[in-house]
């Protein structure tokens, strides 16, 4: 803890457990730094995390706004991890002293692309939104991006970092041949399925060229090999095997995308993977056009990227160097700690003032 703060205690409210990506590299990831640097911290979980039909849903999490407009046990200060309330429950939000910071790290103003968008439904996700960003303290956010979105300028950007020496080249076995390499969920899989041309493409060029997917279901896409690996837990690292050039397209190039935090590239390239992305939003940050990846702007683009990649074995080993380097200096739970402990320590100097309003 900085000089003169003494030992202060943090309380967080998570929307979801280990198994949630956000809650993993954003939150818990920072609990040894937290310790280390004298912060008492406890996780509260939201309620009904086994609860699947949406009905049960919605019944869980109106129980746990209730339990969080209810109070909160003694903290220093309180961090909504991706939590949003309705204006009428965000203003009735307890502050005995504390200090209440908003951590979010993907376009949370907006419904999701698997949802239909509604004109109610968005307006909800705004109103709801800005309600809790008007009530905050502090926000954390994944990108500039994101932070643009909100009503004031009291924010820290935070990249979601990555464990490198978890994520190492070391972690994984040396591939006998190149394959291409997609992980993350299903409700992204659109973007995957979009480069269908292309791939398809590729294969004509390199006959046997596979790619692997590593979700909670396989994509659609015919004519291509494709090795499917069900996504868990306990091989996140592992299921990386074998992918000698990471894909991270985005088919779109909208509100909700450029919201996005480039976290599969940060991942692939930890590991040592050059990466093919499109050139949305946070993203051109991670992948640098030939330096760790390449960008491609178009069906072509990627055709030449990945082809490229696939015959040069030499400029694949220089990138996968370089992008292994920008992320241990940018990226890394060493360089990203520090600076989420250090908004900590100023939200609970007072060093945001709430009055700092657009």
């Amino acid at each position: 803890m900085a000089a003169g703060l003494g030992k202060a205690r943090l309380l967080v409210l998570a929307v979801g457990n280990e198994q949630v990506a956000s809650t993993r590299y954003r939150v818990l990831a920072h609990l040894p730094a937290l310790r280390a640097a004298g912060w008492e911290t406890r996780l509260r979980w939201p309620l009904g995390l086994a609860a699947r039909d949406r009905t049960r849903r919605r019944f869980w999490r109106l129980l746990d706004m209730m339990r969080d407009i209810l109070g909160w046990r003694a903290a220093e200060v309180v961090l909504l991890q991706r939590k949003l309330f309705p204006p009428a429950l965000a203003r009735r939000l307890p502050r005995r002293g504390q200090r209440l910071v908003l951590d979010f790290d993907d376009a949370i103003d907006l419904p999701p692309p698997s949802v239909p968008a509604e004109s109610s439904l968005l307006a909800r996700y705004r109103r709801n939104f800005h309600a809790t960003a008007t009530v905050i303290d502090h926000a954390l956010c994944g990108n500039t991006r994101l932070a643009e979105r909100l009503p004031h300028r009291r924010h820290t950007i935070i990249p979601t970092p990555v464990d490198t020496a978890r994520f190492s080249p070391s972690a994984l076995p040396p591939p006998e041949e190149f394959a291409l390499g997609w992980v993350g969920h299903s409700d992204n899989l659109p973007d995957l399925e979009s480069l269908r041309e292309p791939l398809v493409q590729l294969h004509a060029i390199h006959p046997g060229l596979r790619l692997i997917v590593c979700s909670n279901r396989p994509p659609k896409l015919p004519g291509m090999m494709v090795e499917y690996r069900q996504w868990s837990l306990a091989e996140e690292v592992s299921c990386f095997r074998g992918i000698r050039i990471g894909l991270m397209p985005l088919k779109k190039d909208d509100a909700w995308t450029q919201g996005k935090c480039a976290f599969k590239a940060i991942q692939y390239l930890a590991l040592g993977i050059p990466t093919v992305a499109s050139p949305v939003g946070m993203t051109t940050e991670v992948v640098m056009d030939g330096s760790t990846g390449f960008l491609a702007r178009d069906d072509a683009g990627w055709v030449s990227a990945v082809d490229t990649l696939l015959r040069n074995r030499q400029l694949w080993q220089a990138l996968a160097i370089q992008g292994r380097h920008h992320i241990c200096r940018h990226f890394s739970l060493e360089a990203i700690s520090p600076r989420f402990v250090a908004a900590l320590e100023n939200v609970l100097r007072g060093e945001w003032a709430r009055q700092d309003t657009r």
